[in-house]
């Protein structure tokens, strides 16, 4: 493989990026929520996994504590979750989600349901496994630095 073929699938990566991003934006506007600010992953693993402290959030949604912390301060005015006093760590907060928390996220799963269909048109079951496959090499890739020997 040349430097110029990695180069192109970069390229690609940022244009599918942009159209995905291009595609959800609207849709998350209308719900109130942010996109790229992790609000949906957040609300997605508080379905998953109610009562949950701040670290824990930022790790299942592979965001940083100080971005975590701004997502969870708009959502919190917004509604859609609360943060409750850990009674094991009286320094800690257990966040979860709000009845209207919880409709604001199945809303914002029907949209990413919806996009991802779109996104997956015309695509074979085994394209799109052979596609993950190579996807998963390439987050571990980039997830875990060479070794140095």
């Amino acid at each position: 493989m040349t430097t110029a073929d990695t180069r192109n699938i970069l390229k690609l990566f940022i244009r599918a990026e942009k159209a995905r991003k291009n595609a959800i934006q609207p849709m998350f506007a209308n719900l109130g929520l942010v996109f790229g600010q992790g609000h949906v992953r957040i609300l997605n693993a508080l379905q998953e996994q109610n009562l949950i402290t701040q670290k824990e959030l930022a790790r299942l949604c592979h965001l940083d504590e100080t971005t975590i912390s701004r997502s969870l301060d708009k959502l919190e005015q917004s509604g859609f979750i609360q943060r409750q006093r850990d009674p094991s760590c009286r320094r800690s907060f257990l966040i979860c989600l709000t009845e209207e928390g919880k409709l604001e996220a199945e809303k914002a799963n029907q949209m990413l349901n919806h996009v991802s269909l779109r996104m997956c048109s015309g695509i074979s079951p085994e394209e799109l496994e052979a596609f993950s496959k190579t996807l998963r090499k390439v987050c571990e890739n980039l997830e875990n630095p060479p070794q140095k020997s």
